[in-house]
């Protein structure tokens, strides 16, 4: 079968996985950049052709017979505070065969990636009901950080807003390919961090363990190490960790995000991650095979 990017994965079933976990994004209406931009193929530097709402995906094989899943969404310009032109933004999934079917184990949302801001999430499929299909997904006006809740928009330095949120009509998908065969000739341009999330993986061990240790209720910090940094930005240390609801201790509110409701985590999500309990966390093995377990034992079909 076809493989244009030469990664051992068909473009058959690149093309079905990309499709079947797309997210659904909410944007801002007031957005100054309006929609995630189509961007000339053949121009080595970027260039804006159109903002349609397109959006590009990368697919690569995992460990052990998984897939990850990259979805960028690609904007004209950061229009927040310290704007730039040019905006690189993404979520990733990732995925477990489970005989004909493929279901989603983790979830990644970018949210000021590698700066001291970072507000990524982590979130086992199952929490965020994403498990057969792509993850709900809110992008803060301007500076488009991804976020698994509208409530988590306003984390990170204090600078995001989710306001007058609106669902982003679903436009092309388009596969980018490889770093080293791309579709199209503006990956590596150093205008923009693109080769840099296309070349790395959002599910490393450090960040699965971590999730394979929090309640099956709660969106992991992909970065909990920032967290105190970004207080002493807000000023507001003892509010930070606070949008986890309920009697969490430092830690727990350290390195999650929020807590999703607990009765759509009470019954056949909230079981199957106990059933997981005793593998998650022990290491990347162990946690991805409690994964599968969730997935196994009454997650979502």
């Amino acid at each position: 079968m076809a493989d244009v990017d030469h990664d051992g994965l068909s473009d058959a079933l690149e093309a079905r996985l990309i499709e079947q976990f797309r997210p659904v994004w909410m944007v801002s209406s007031n957005d100054c950049s309006k929609v995630p931009a189509r961007f000339v193929p053949d121009a080595a530097v970027p260039r804006v052709s159109a903002e349609d709402g397109t959006i590009y995906a990368q697919a690569r094989p995992a460990a052990a017979g998984d897939v990850e899943v990259h979805y960028y969404h690609l904007w004209r310009r950061d229009c927040g505070e310290m704007g730039h032109a040019l905006d690189t933004e993404h979520v990733a999934v990732l995925l477990h065969p489970d005989g004909a079917k493929w279901k989603a184990m983790a979830w990644y949302a970018a949210a000021h990636e590698d700066t001291v801001c970072d507000a990524g999430q982590v979130s086992r499929a199952s929490t965020i009901d994403a498990v057969e299909h792509g993850a709900r997904v809110w992008v803060s006006a301007g500076k488009h950080a991804s976020y698994f809740a509208e409530r988590l928009c306003n984390h990170g330095c204090g600078g995001d807003r989710c306001e007058q949120m609106r669902e982003l009509p679903a436009g092309e998908l388009i596969n980018l390919g490889e770093p080293l065969f791309p579709s199209v000739a503006w990956t590596h341009a150093p205008q923009w961090p693109l080769l840099a999330k296309m070349s790395r993986s959002d599910f490393g061990e450090a960040r699965i363990n971590r999730l394979g240790k929090l309640p099956e209720t709660d969106i992991a910090w992909a970065t909990p190490e920032k967290r105190s940094s970004q207080a002493a930005i807000l000023g507001v240390n003892a509010g930070l960790g606070g949008a986890a609801v309920g009697a969490n201790s430092g830690a727990r509110a350290t390195n999650t995000a929020m807590v999703v409701a607990s009765d759509k985590a009470g019954g056949a999500l909230g079981n199957a991650a106990r059933h997981a309990g005793g593998a998650l966390g022990k290491s990347y093995r162990g946690v991805r095979h409690g994964l599968v377990k969730v997935l196994g034992n009454g997650a979502p079909r």
